[in-house]
């Protein structure tokens, strides 16, 4: 083999195991950004606080269940990269991948609002438990 035929074949081999591993990374990425007032995990102990953290959060599940309903039929793993942003200049990222088989059955659909509120509400330790 000459060194042009190495690179060729080189080149091959690379491509086939790019395409090769995208076909087992069946993975969506949705970016979900969102503003607040709220400041993150703090001792504030007020019922504006806590009722706005949880209508934060809430927006949030709403926001991930339409994309997450809307993607039902494709049975892949959805990763959501949620950003906050408050007013005093701090960002919070929250990375969450939910598994194609963890939501698309219908029994786990309330389990897993339940889960993921509590996952988010971590952020902002609200006392509003989650109810559907």
């Amino acid at each position: 083999m000459n060194l042009k035929s190495t690179k060729r074949f080189s080149i091959l081999i690379l491509l086939g195991l790019f395409c090769f591993s995208s076909l087992f990374a069946q993975k969506q990425t949705v970016y979900l950004s969102y503003p607040s007032e709220l400041p993150f995990q703090t001792s504030n102990d007020s019922e504006y606080y806590h009722l706005e953290a949880t209508l934060l959060i809430r927006q949030i599940l709403s926001d991930m269940n339409q994309i997450l309903e809307k993607n039902q039929n494709k049975k892949q793993d959805i990763e959501f990269n949620i950003l906050i942003k408050n007013n005093y200049g701090a960002v919070q990222p929250i990375n969450y991948l939910v598994g194609a088989n963890s939501y698309y059955n219908d029994s786990y659909k309330n389990t897993f609002m339940r889960h993921s509120y509590d996952w988010i509400n971590r952020t902002f330790r609200s006392n509003i438990p989650y109810e559907n």
